[in-house]
């Protein structure tokens, strides 16, 4: 993984994460010309992995078919990264993961065409597992996804949004494909229905505190250190927690001024980044990311003691500290 994570879940993991790098570059190499050139500019490099190592180690709580978890852990990471192909067009973002994004370098008609193209190979993937409660899963997930989006979309430059919007567009556009590949990885290992619960709860509340994490350093990160276009939450008009959180304490007065930044930020940024930290929304934001681990940990005492649980527990650990 990117994240630096412990290293006793390093070694649980490495096997299959190892093996999940090789297929995606495979994948990147089975077509030739331009396909061949975008698919290898997506799938060939760093990513933290995070979603399929949801499902493998849920997956380890039983004799899980070892094909079928790496199918379903390929299968969640490219709808991933079909999602991060858009919403770079989204947000008109130049650099991700240390280099230019597909529409930067290929344009907006390449990336749109692409990341169309990888939602619909990773949905291939699951069916030939003829698994129907997985592919139910993850097709209602990217739904979902893409729902969140949309409304997030119809919201910005609307600052009047609750942090009970805010929440409900992170749920639907993050925390949803956390809790499918979760709740996948138990299925896979034939777990009961109330774990699956669990898992899918757990997945739901680390991918919260993961999107929060990622709101706050998109106001807070360095980009050389984060690896992807920062402020442009900001520069988009998109309402995130921290700037929630100022607005609501702000006085009628400084709201107005507020308002005022936020409809045209260029050139503000800084000014409005110092405001949030001496406001407290960048604390109050990080409570809500510890709030979310601590409910995700919850769900693991319905685990039995033992490697998976302490691994997953890292797992969190490390998601809450992370600072890329």
């Amino acid at each position: 993984m990117k994240i630096a994570i412990d290293q006793g879940l390093k070694n649980a993991l490495k096997p299959e994460l190892a093996r999940l790098n090789d297929r995606l570059e495979l994948l990147a190499k089975e077509t030739d010309g331009y396909l061949g050139e975008l698919r290898s500019y997506v799938l060939i490099g760093s990513g933290k992995r995070v979603r399929p190592a949801l499902v493998m180690l849920y997956a380890q709580l039983g004799a899980a078919d070892a094909e079928a978890v790496q199918t379903v852990s390929l299968a969640v990471e490219l709808v991933h990264i079909a999602t991060l192909v858009h919403d770079d067009v989204i947000d008109k973002a130049a650099l991700r993961r240390g280099r230019k994004t597909v529409v930067e370098e290929h344009g907006t008609d390449a990336a749109v065409l692409l990341g169309d193209h990888i939602y619909t190979w990773a949905f291939q993937k699951v069916a030939e597992l003829n698994n129907p409660q997985v592919l139910g899963l993850l097709a209602r997930s990217t739904s979902v996804m893409c729902a969140g989006e949309i409304e997030q979309l119809k919201r910005r430059f609307q600052f009047d949004l609750t942090e009970a919007e805010y929440f409900s567009f992170i749920y639907k556009k993050t925390a949803s494909l956390f809790g499918t590949s979760a709740q996948s990885g138990a299925i896979l290992a034939g777990q009961s229905a109330d774990i699956q619960k669990a898992a899918d709860l757990f997945g739901t509340h680390l991918g919260i505190a993961f999107q929060i994490t990622d709101d706050l350093l998109d106001l807070t990160g360095e980009e050389a250190v984060v690896g992807k276009t920062l402020r442009t939450d900001l520069m988009n008009g998109k309402m995130t927690l921290p700037l929630i959180f100022l607005r609501n304490h702000a006085t009628p007065a400084e709201a107005a001024t507020l308002f005022e930044s936020l409809q045209h930020p260029n050139g503000q940024i800084g000014e409005l980044v110092e405001r949030m930290k001496n406001s407290g929304a960048i604390e109050y934001s990080q409570r809500a990311v510890d709030e979310n681990v601590r409910l995700a940990m919850e769900q693991l005492e319905k685990l039995p003691a033992g490697a998976v649980r302490d691994n997953l527990t890292s797992l969190a650990e490390t998601l809450q500290r992370r600072q890329a």
